[in-house]
């Protein structure tokens, strides 16, 4: 059993991969302490499924501009350091998430004295700040974060990303290749679980489309919405059911009503623990994933999607670039990224050929979600996190 220290500028209860890695370390034997960004209201520090978290307050509930997030990332970076330099010895293993990249180098003493470092990459920073920001690979800001970044990965004892892609971009930018492991973003299979035995609609029920998590612009839910509006034309009993919370659940909200469709498109009331999502979808006739195409998204392998699939629940998707690696035509349905036009064909598409939706369902989870689960990657974690720590103690 060791004494483990986890950090990541997040809320704990809203991140689902940090918490599955803290789970499993608590469920291999270890204690972990896990230091996280604290919401309004929440306790300063509390325990969850043996999890002993710290919440760190920030300046601002929500940064809204890169000043503001730069700022906050410095307060949060010096409570890790205060934390570590009151606590050298104390754990056996320090794990940090980004973003951002920097903030593995607070472990600076700790690494002095031995201990061994994860530098969890869950995004590469440059090209969501390119994205947010509407940035050019040449400013100078991207380059910074480039650098802090490849700083960041040689400062490490090991780094962890979560796709094969970001390790290509990663080594590219000169992080060592055999320093990179991949640890998948895969859905709890503790919670997402094949559904089975779905009774048939009745004539009349509503088709239903969901989507759930962040809402934010990259994501593209206003170009789910204004498909819906096209899409409605021919299903009359179109429902597009939008679970979560963000910066543009406001702006969705009002182009809603622009469109007129207050029956057809719903909004959870914020954001909704991950436990509660599938028996909020459970009925749901498929799945959307509307994000826009950019650089940072791109190279994303949506959560989203991997949880649609483990369910059983035949997806809508973009043709990205790393979407395309794991998924072909049989197993999802693809469409044209931000064309509406092509979204909305997409979702009639479906509606009329329910046939093509058991069987891209039925592909997708004999390829995919027996393939690729959460079980198996939480051994491989664990296994790495002790062959780090006993090759410390030899």
């Amino acid at each position: 059993m060791a004494n483990i220290f986890m950090a990541a500028y997040t809320n704990y209860r809203r991140d689902p991969r940090v918490k599955r890695e803290a789970e499993a370390l608590i469920d291999a034997g270890h204690r972990v302490t896990f230091l996280a960004r604290r919401q309004t209201g929440e306790p300063h520090r509390e325990t969850i499924s043996g999890v002993d978290i710290i919440k760190a307050v920030g300046l601002k509930s929500k940064c809204t501009s890169f000043f503001e997030y730069m700022i906050d990332y410095f307060v949060f970076f010096f409570m890790i350091f205060i934390h570590l330099l009151i606590h050298p010895k104390r754990y056996a293993l320090i794990h940090i998430n980004n973003m951002p990249d920097f903030l593995v180098l607070a472990a600076i003493i700790p690494r002095l004295l031995g201990v061994p470092v994860i530098h969890d990459i869950h995004d590469l920073m440059p090209e969501i700040y390119q994205e947010k920001f509407v940035s050019k690979e040449e400013n100078w800001v991207v380059k910074i974060l480039k650098l802090q970044e490849y700083l960041a990965g040689q400062f490490a004892s090991t780094v962890i990303t979560v796709e094969e892609r970001l390790k290509d971009i990663l080594s590219k930018r000169g992080i060592p290749r055999d320093k990179i492991n991949i640890l998948m973003n895969l859905p709890d299979d503790r919670i997402f679980q094949l559904r089975k035995n779905i009774p048939s609609k009745p004539s009349g029920s509503k088709f239903v489309m969901v989507y759930h998590g962040t809402l934010a612009h990259r994501l593209g839910l206003d170009l789910a919405i204004r498909a819906a509006a096209k899409a409605k034309l021919t299903i009359t009993s179109l429902e597009l059911r939008i679970i979560g919370a963000g910066e543009e659940r406001n702006r969705l909200i009002e182009l809603r009503d622009q469109l007129k469709l207050g029956e057809t498109v719903s909004f959870s009331d914020g954001f909704v623990p991950v436990e509660m999502i599938p028996d909020l979808i459970q009925d749901a006739d498929i799945g959307i994933i509307p994000i826009r195409s950019c650089s940072g998204t791109d190279i994303m392998l949506p959560t989203k999607l991997l949880e649609y699939v483990a369910l059983g629940i035949p997806c809508i998707v973009p043709y990205t670039g790393t979407i395309s690696r794991y998924f072909d035509s049989e197993m999802v349905r693809f469409f044209e990224a931000e064309n509406i036009e092509s979204l909305a064909d997409a979702i009639i598409d479906l509606y009329k050929n329910p046939h093509k939706r058991a069987s891209l369902s039925k592909t997708a989870t004999e390829n995919f979600a027996n393939k690729y689960n959460w079980n198996h990657h939480k051994k491989s974690y664990i296994a790495l996190v002790e062959k780090l720590i006993s090759q410390n103690n030899t």
